[in-house]
């Protein structure tokens, strides 16, 4: 007979992130240019900082906490696409070198929500999940990802994500959209005992806001169909 143990939800999620064996470390030479980029930074002379970071990551092109490092001098700079680039790579090489970092965490959610907004949920998700990995106590993002799983038609999924936003015990207005959207998500599986708990429990928390959250499902409603209809475009195409 199987035993199962029960695991708190942010534990579990912790232990998806959990580093396996020790980071490896940059070359020695890279390690001197980072060490001067980062004096650089301190100093406030941004573009030396990368100049520096361009040497380190030319003697080791693949030092992941340097790619993750640069980023955040790309990021203080103003240039977002370039941050964004190097944290794609910091983790397409090794996602520690980007643990814990809200910061991080924050830009990868950003540059999801855009692309949800655009309908690219594949890229909105990937994202996303790149987002939880590195930072694992932010309500709005569970918020975000499910959203996008619900569009993409994965409800188990966007309920497991609403679930953890609601866990994490965000603010007042963010809660309130958190259980109406899983309301939504319950009426779309026919659960219309659950479905109304929620809407209840969502104007509850933001009495005064019923017109925002009207419209707010009304949007996620207005995306589900409209991915619907791309989807059956792209299948009507290839056949």
């Amino acid at each position: 007979m199987r035993r199962f143990i029960k695991l708190p939800l942010l534990a579990l999620l912790a232990l998806t992130c959990a580093p396996a064996h020790a980071q490896q470390q940059p070359v020695p030479a890279a390690q001197g240019h980072a060490r001067r980029a980062a004096e650089r930074r301190v100093e406030g002379d941004l573009a030396g900082a990368l100049v520096e970071y361009d040497k380190a990551l030319k003697a080791d092109p693949n030092a992941a906490e340097i790619y993750a490092k640069r980023g955040g001098v790309r990021r203080a700079s103003g240039d977002v696409e370039g941050a964004l680039d190097d944290y794609d790579r910091a983790f397409a090489l090794d996602p520690r070198a980007l643990q814990n970092d809200r910061g991080v965490s924050d830009a990868f959610s950003n540059r999801g929500f855009i692309r949800a907004t655009r309908l690219d949920m594949a890229g909105a998700l990937a994202d996303f999940d790149k987002a939880v990995a590195c930072y694992q106590g932010n309500p709005d993002i569970f918020l975000k990802r499910g959203q996008a799983r619900l569009v993409k038609g994965d409800l188990a999924g966007a309920l497991s994500d609403f679930d953890a936003s609601i866990a994490l015990k965000p603010e007042r207005k963010l809660a309130s959209i958190a259980y109406a959207v899983r309301g939504y998500a319950h009426v779309l599986r026919d659960e219309d005992g659950a479905a109304r708990q929620d809407f209840d429990e969502s104007i509850k928390l933001n009495k005064d806001g019923r017109y925002f959250l009207h419209m707010h499902l009304r949007t996620l409603e207005s995306q589900v169909e409209e991915y619907k209809r791309l989807r059956a475009k792209d299948v009507q195409r290839i056949t």
